[in-house]
């Protein structure tokens, strides 16, 4: 019996040390998504060791309140499992965490009422295992979570270019698969070790992330800019140059934490009305670029009047410079000719505002 129990939670348990010892270890996220993490690895670290246990427990000729203990701990972890993964790809508020939070709560309590009654589960006298009505409340919670991954994935990114997405569905589609082996199938273990490779699988994405992203405002990075200009050279057909207006004026007078501040707000207006199939980037303390695949000169222009509507609900502005490709030019054309659209664009709006002044 050892020896099965080994060859069934060896793999899972060497995963999860290992993850355990590399977050300790590389401290590159907040503390938050750090913390989830670890609660992740936990929560399976647990499960191996009481599905162990119970392993144990249903060996024995009679029935005992530890293996009720073991499998009412066990069917309220899966779930959470699930419900951990879900935290990680949705980073949602604490008020949102709470209200998805409900159906693990109630699964536990139908789950610990075999202490109680069988209205869940419990164990004949010869020690076998008998379903009752609410017999599959951990896999109905299981299933919900399941698809409430499925959904919060694909709201997060419809309208974001993220390679995050696929990851978090390639999470879904193996711990659906996982689900239905222990549900229907009787395989044991499954579970733990989908999750321990979906976790850690996750955490080393998320980690590579950090070497593409900018700190302050997760938008991609100078680097990927160069590089991804050059891998859809053949799709793209326009640039555009942004620059936040002012902000030596904001980081001067009102501090560099304000300055920072006039940058994410300027992302956020940005993010929001980012057309599918451009790309946004920081390339430098206040310019940002865009990336356009495959777009009309009317929708490119539509997205810079969205852009501009979105910055006048803020007290800052921005410049925007367009160039967009109508024929064979270089990609150092096209920036070039976006710097200056975007220039143009910054003095026109300083005539502008001194005329306004003055009037």
């Amino acid at each position: 019996m050892f020896h099965d129990l080994v060859q069934l939670n060896y793999a899972t348990v060497i995963i999860i040390g290992f993850m355990l010892i590399f977050i300790c270890t590389n401290q590159f996220f907040h503390k938050n998504i750090t913390n989830l993490f670890v609660l992740a690895s936990l929560c399976i670290l647990t499960l191996v060791i009481v599905d162990s246990v119970e392993y144990r427990l249903a060996a024995l000729p009679y029935p005992t309140t530890a293996r009720i203990w073991m499998s009412s701990i066990g069917y309220s972890l899966r779930p959470a499992i699930i419900y951990t993964i879900i935290l990680l790809v949705t980073r949602e508020e604490a008020t949102r965490r709470l209200v998805m939070a409900v159906p693990l709560v109630l699964n536990m309590c139908v789950s610990f009422s075999a202490l109680f009654t069988d209205i869940a589960f419990s164990y004949a006298r010869d020690n076998s295992f008998v379903r009752g009505p609410l017999g599959y409340a951990a896999f109905v919670t299981s299933g919900f979570y399941l698809v409430l991954l499925l959904v919060s994935t694909i709201r997060r990114y419809q309208n974001e270019n993220n390679s995050e997405a696929f990851i978090a569905i390639a999470v879904l589609v193996m711990s659906v698969i996982s689900v239905v082996m222990e549900s229907f199938a009787g395989y044991d273990g499954v579970i733990n070790t989908t999750g321990a490779v979906s976790i850690t699988f996750y955490y080393l994405y998320l980690n590579t992330q950090q070497f593409k992203r900018d700190a302050l405002t997760n938008t991609l990075n100078r680097r990927c800019f160069y590089l991804d200009a050059e891998n859809y050279r053949t799709v793209l057909n326009a640039v555009l140059c942004i620059d936040l207006n002012n902000l030596k004026r904001i980081n001067d007078g009102q501090g560099h934490e304000e300055g920072d501040r006039a940058i994410c707000t300027m992302v956020s207006c940005i993010r929001r009305v980012l057309k599918k199939g451009c790309y946004l980037y920081r390339t430098g303390g206040d310019e940002f670029m865009i990336l356009c695949l495959r777009q009309s000169e009317e929708n490119v222009v539509s997205m810079i009047q969205d852009i501009k509507s979105e910055m006048a609900k803020t007290p800052y502005s921005c410049a925007i410079g367009m160039a967009y490709a109508k024929g064979a030019q270089s990609f150092e054309n096209l920036c070039s000719k976006a710097d200056e659209a975007m220039y143009a664009d910054k003095v026109s709006m300083k005539k502008m505002a001194a005329g306004s002044s003055l009037s």
